[in-house]
């Protein structure tokens, strides 16, 4: 295992681990960049604590999700990190949110700032407003009671995005993540030029990681 203190970049000149502890509490190299090496640190950060181990666990063919999650009877002992793993994208999502929004807005705004601006597939669903559910009933269920308290995740509804079972919300996760990391794409682009959403990160950026 990698030692936290690898080099894992090199921005502006300078070398960085992608740790905030070592890249700025100890050797003060956020304080040297520049606005725009701020916004690749953080674009490299992201990927590397977030997207990219994520992305092992979607698709259900890597090493990793074989690992965590138990496809057959006899593949003991039985185990799922799917509602756990969903549990970590949303709350990924709540937190790219807090960097769009106004600096005493709610988890709940935050949340639905990315979901709105990046994830507009996402937005409405018929039978009421598609982000509502999967903060309500996803994102908290799980969070407070680790359960879904309406709905579930299931492979099947990955080419509608979703489906309505009794009543009830389904979510393909696959198709989900698929559309988050398009959206994160997007949400790159737009702090990378000058505007509304960059100042907003930059204003973030400052107290979640002070320089």
């Amino acid at each position: 295992m990698a030692h936290p203190q690898i080099t894992r970049a090199e921005i502006e000149g300078i070398e960085f681990t992608l740790h905030f502890d070592y890249d700025q509490l100890q050797e003060k190299n956020l304080s040297r960049l520049s606005d725009e090496g701020k916004i690749e640190w953080f674009r490299l950060r992201m990927n590397y604590v977030f997207l990219t181990p994520l992305k092992s666990l979607y698709g259900g063919r890597a090493p990793a999700y074989r690992a965590l999650n138990s496809t057959k009877q006899n593949d003991l002992p039985a185990r799922s990190f799917v509602i756990a793993t969903f549990s970590v994208l949303l709350n990924g999502i709540e937190a790219l949110g807090s960097f769009m929004t106004e600096r005493q807005a709610s988890k709940r705004d935050n949340f639905f700032a990315f979901m709105t601006t990046y994830m507009p597939e996402w937005d409405t669903v018929q039978k009421g407003d598609l982000k509502t559910l999967l903060w309500k009933h996803f994102r908290n269920g799980i969070a407070h009671g680790f359960c879904i308290e309406r709905g579930g995740i299931d492979n099947e509804a990955d080419e509608a995005r979703w489906i309505e079972r009794a009543g009830f919300l389904h979510v393909g996760p696959n198709a989900f993540f698929k559309d988050f990391v398009a959206g994160v794409e997007r949400f790159f682009v737009d702090i990378g030029k000058p505007g509304k959403h960059r100042e907003a990160f930059l204003q973030r950026f400052q107290k979640v990681y002070p320089h």
